[in-house]
């Protein structure tokens, strides 16, 4: 029995092509000697589990604003498809912001107008955002919480998000829906415009320190190619070694 891809929502259209493989879709190097890979299976699980994680803990769906404030990582990557997955709209700091929370709390009285903020900096996010939600996100690939611990009323992310479901039933989202609001110079996307990125095709290279908006684009079109992603963190370096490791064929 075949799927009719065509039915799907944006994300599982896309995830589903990679969802049964073992093959690498992202592998992320971070510190020297950190590297995770993850196959097509094991990011669309991340994805089923936060995507759970939002829609019955924070009710996100369509008309959801959810501002993510972390850098380029597998973590984040899961965490913004996860968005995606329920039909909300992702909104992205800006990646040269010294600042960045109170900088968009302060920008055209926005600090009101999310109704989740996901954070590496949750005492800072509570102050910024009082009026929303707030989910802590240790990024260290083994922690089991956020390290010393969150804020009251504030949910933490990796100890709470492997005990949600290993698939989401996500409803149709409207392309002209909002799906990227970035704070770089390009241009927001919706639903239909995101998901329409030209495919890449052969591995590609992103980074280090690369925005997270740059780094999600990058994703839709590398995995619309089916083709992997190796995403470089701030502490990697891309040497010849990982290049060949990992049969790289473009940087980007």
């Amino acid at each position: 029995m075949t799927t009719d891809t065509d039915s799907l929502d944006f994300t599982n259209r896309l995830l589903s092509r990679h969802r049964d493989s073992a093959s690498p879709l992202l592998t992320w190097y971070g510190d020297p000697g950190e590297r995770v890979e993850l196959s097509g299976h094991v990011f669309d699980n991340w994805v089923s589990k936060s995507a759970n994680l939002l829609a019955e803990e924070f009710d996100a769906g369509p008309g959801t604003r959810v501002l993510i404030d972390l850098p380029a990582h597998w973590k984040s990557l899961a965490l913004g498809f996860a968005v995606w997955s329920t039909g909300a709209e992702l909104v992205t700091t800006a990646p040269d912001a010294g600042s960045p929370l109170h900088q968009i709390a302060d920008r055209d009285g926005t600090a009101g107008t999310f109704d989740l903020v996901v954070t590496g900096d949750p005492a800072t996010a509570t102050e910024a955002f009082p009026a929303a939600e707030v989910m802590a996100v240790g990024l260290e690939s083994l922690a089991l919480s956020f390290p010393g611990g969150v804020p009251s009323g504030c949910m933490d992310y990796v100890a709470e998000v492997r005990g949600f479901g290993d698939y989401y039933l996500a409803d149709p989202v409207p392309g002209d829906a909002p799906a990227l609001t970035s704070g770089d110079d390009q241009a927001d996307l919706d639903y239909a415009g995101l998901f329409a990125l030209p495919p890449a095709h052969g591995t590609a290279l992103l980074g280090p320190v690369t925005d997270l908006a740059t780094t999600l684009r990058a994703a839709v079109s590398q995995w619309r190619g089916d083709s992997p992603l190796v995403l470089l963190g701030p502490g990697a370096t891309a040497t010849p070694r990982i290049l060949d490791d990992e049969r790289v064929s473009h940087r980007l």
